[in-house]
């Protein structure tokens, strides 16, 4: 997994590095310049995504066993911070979640059934924030050849979520840590298979709840949408305005793909390669393209470096203690 993560990440950099050569470092600068110091209202998106997302979140807890609001809010942005800066391959963030709420004094089950179920959600939101933007590209290019690929990647993507929710709900979490303790022939893991079992309990009690599941994945969906205003705002600022179709079709499409190359942090290049392909679809330019997937990678920087510098902080005050 390690080879694969630093594989991704000379992948996208060289991806990267390749498309801004391509267009000209002094054509994206001035692009980017053009906006001035406007360019940084980009970061204020970041709020609404992390307060709808925080607020879904806490809906997949068992009844009277959510963390407050606030406790919430600090996880989702730590996590979300480490999936985004760090090469963990959009895990390693999630167990920083489950560890934060821990520390809240959440039950270790109840921490780690959320994250996975949250982790549900937002592959939920995904799928359904993806036929929007199928409906936006209709609506700019209705090409049958685009329409069928992007439906056939929907249709490989809604089989691939269908099984992770069905392996879920069967007791996958019970059944691997059985199988690891009987492989390691160590009775005293026997604890692993117990705590394994409690965070399937808790998964199947949320998944009883399907209101809780729907009102989730309408919140995280309803943080997808707000941030189609980055990309509508970054054109703006840049002096080329777009509309709002356009606009979501960028975001939802260069979304989906981000998340299909998951290994490669942050969509390196995957992301700056998605808006260029997805861009001249409706016909704007590539260096424009570029700049605005940049402008967005600018509010990923301003909310997440203070977000990775806080869960350093909280990480240094336990070993301290420790």
């Amino acid at each position: 997994m390690r080879i694969a993560i630093w594989t991704g990440i000379l992948i996208g950099l060289t991806g990267l590095a390749f498309l801004m050569a391509w267009q000209g470092f002094t054509t994206i600068a001035d692009r980017l310049a053009d906006a001035h110091w406007a360019i940084f209202l980009v970061a204020v998106f970041a709020l609404p995504e992390l307060l709808l997302g925080t607020a879904g979140w806490r809906y997949l807890f068992a009844p009277n066993k959510a963390p407050r609001y606030w406790n919430a809010l600090v996880a989702m942005w730590m996590g979300s911070s480490v999936n985004l800066l760090l090469p963990v391959a959009t895990i390693g963030g999630d167990l920083v979640k489950a560890r934060q709420l821990i520390r809240y004094s959440v039950a270790g089950a109840d921490a780690v059934a959320s994250v996975v179920l949250d982790k549900t959600v937002h592959l939920i939101s995904i799928l359904l924030w993806t036929l929007i933007g199928l409906g936006a590209l209709i609506s700019i290019n209705p090409s049958p050849r685009l329409i069928m690929a992007v439906i056939i990647g929907w249709v490989v993507f809604a089989l691939g979520l269908a099984g992770f929710i069905v392996v879920q709900r069967a007791g996958a979490f019970g059944w691997f840590a059985h199988l690891a303790v009987n492989a390691a022939k160590r009775d005293r893991l026997q604890t692993w298979v117990e705590g394994a079992t409690n965070v399937d309990a808790r998964i199947r009690e949320v998944y009883q709840r399907p209101k809780a599941i729907l009102k989730s994945s309408a919140l995280t969906l309803g943080a997808r949408m707000v941030m189609t205003g980055e990309v509508w705002l970054a054109a703006h600022l840049m002096g080329y305005p777009i509309g709002l179709d356009e606009s979501i079709m960028l975001k939802s499409l260069s979304i989906a793909l981000r998340n299909a190359a998951f290994v490669v942090p942050g969509g390196l290049g995957i992301q700056e390669g998605s808006y260029i392909a997805l861009g001249a679809i409706a016909g704007l330019p590539a260096d424009l393209m570029l700049s605005v997937s940049l402008a967005t990678r600018l509010r990923e920087l301003v909310a997440s470096v203070p977000g990775l510098l806080a869960w350093q902080y909280a990480e240094s005050r336990m070993v301290w203690r420790g």
